[in-house]
């Protein structure tokens, strides 16, 4: 059957992660702890009050203040979305037309290339270095090369690396180009550096940040933008209308205003990332990657990750396995709690044992 979708669309994989699991789920970095109940009813109470049948605030101040509280940054130029996904779609709809180009780096979060695909918008890519540390002098070179940039899209810390830019390197970047700078700072909270002082100085640097992450809301869908007001303005026009709900709406400012309390895990979120990191360098054949961010990415020296991530899940524990260029062999895990992380350790102790020894 002829079919009238677009080949780019056709070749495409689409974006596929187990989302159920009767187990460990440590595949996609979210937070071990859910919504605390007293919050959830806070939230519900307050839907019980607004009128489900009239379309939802475009662009909700009362969230949008309390996210500039959150940040101490200008409300003007914050802009709320539908998550993350949906922002970064908005920006290359917003600077990018067919036949443009984006540059971003590899590995790195698949989303961005998936979204200037779908608008068969090329996407021009630098390699991690081997560490997986940014090769700035290559994406300056890059920058320089092109001359159909219309976005730069680098995430800090990297996903699936956990690797990070310093401030420095962003803005050695942001002299080079005119093009936007984003900078994907989903997992800032777990690191605590970001970009945002850089946006007066450089008038095209966007941020972008979630509620999926440190603020335990992965199922709520919310994320935001931050950038000059004058350059929000225009990214406005090209965010589909309402398409952040009142749930979310409602939701966003219940978390904000209890974000002591979501927020206090970190501290454990962190040292458990770093005692993770230490156990996992004394089991042979495991080499983990340092990481700023709530996961760890690791490569199996001798167990194929796919049969690696297959041992895992027989054993109750859910982990992301990759096989792209530069993850050859890799998997990552998503900091858990205490109990979660022993029994990962446990269960990859038991798979590498016999590896080990010859016998797997």
């Amino acid at each position: 059957m002829k079919t009238k979708i677009k080949e780019n669309i056709r070749v495409m994989k689409a974006y596929s992660v187990p989302q159920v699991f009767d187990g460990v789920k440590l595949n996609q970095n979210e937070s071990p702890l859910d919504i605390p109940k007293d919050i959830k009813k806070e939230i519900f109470r307050r839907l019980d009050e607004l009128q489900w049948n009239r379309y939802p605030e475009d662009f909700p101040d009362s969230l949008l203040q309390r996210i500039a509280a959150y940040t101490n940054f200008p409300v003007k130029g914050i802009m709320a979305a539908n998550g993350s996904n949906e922002l970064i779609q908005t920006v290359i709809y917003a600077c990018c037309d067919t036949g443009d180009q984006i540059l971003t780096v590899t590995p790195t979060f698949s989303v961005y290339a998936a979204a200037a695909s779908v608008m068969n918008i090329e996407t021009l890519t630098v390699p991690l270095n081997a560490d997986f540390s940014f090769d700035v002098p290559a994406l300056i070179k890059k920058i320089g090369e092109s001359k159909k940039l219309k976005a730069v899209i680098l995430a800090s810390p990297n996903n699936p690396t956990g690797t990070v830019l310093g401030i420095e390197e962003i803005e050695a970047i942001a002299k080079k180009t005119t093009a936007l700078l984003v900078i994907d700072e989903a997992y800032f909270e777990f690191y605590g550096e970001s970009a945002l002082s850089l946006i007066e100085t450089y008038g095209n640097i966007v941020v972008l940040r979630t509620f999926s992450k440190a603020l335990r809301s992965a199922g709520i869908r919310l994320g935001y933008l931050m950038a000059r007001e004058e350059l929000v303005t225009e990214l406005k026009k090209a965010k589909l209308p309402f398409s952040l709900g009142i749930f979310q709406q409602v939701a966003g400012e219940v978390f904000l205003e209890n974000r002591r309390l979501l927020l206090e895990n970190i501290a454990t979120t962190l040292r458990e990332r770093e005692q993770l990191f230490n156990r996992m360098q004394t089991i042979p054949f495991i080499r983990p990657v340092p990481s700023k961010a709530n996961f760890i990415l690791f490569r199996s020296m001798s167990i194929p990750a796919d049969k690696l991530y297959r041992g895992l899940r027989q054993l109750g524990i859910l982990v992301r396995a990759y096989d792209g260029p530069g993850l050859e062999n890799m998997l990552r895990v998503t900091i858990g709690t205490p109990a979660e992380n022993a029994m990962f350790l446990g269960a990859l102790r038991a798979l590498i044992g016999p590896a080990a020894r010859g016998a797997y």
